[in-house]
Parts: C-alpha cells; structure tokens; sequence
C-alpha cells in the first residue's frame, strides 16, 4: 500500500495499457484505476486530493 505524501490517506494503483478482465473488474470494484493505453509518468492516484504520482 502506498500512502500519499500530501494527505498520507492510501492512494489507488494505476494500470496503464490494455487490461485484462481481471483487471476490469477489479477498476469497477474501485480496487484500481485504469489509465491511458500508453506509459505514462505516473502511477499512482490519489482520489482525496485529486493528484496523480510516480512513485
């Protein structure tokens, strides 16, 4: 689990390319979050403070 550095609340992973079911389910289940098909700087998502990170 990775913890903001603003907040310090815990932030969601961020699955960048094609997902799989498994992975569909687990964005809509809110588990993870699905981000664009390419690689990307960042990869983490913090929904309280509405940011995104590379960690």
């Amino acid at each position: 689990m990775k913890t903001c550095p603003k907040c310090e609340r815990e932030m969601k992973k961020v699955f960048h390319g094609e997902p799989t079911d498994e992975l569909a389910i687990e964005s809509l289940e809110g588990e993870i979050i699905i981000g664009n098909c390419c690689e990307s700087t960042y990869n983490y998502y913090c929904e309280y403070c509405d940011e995104y990170f590379q960690l």
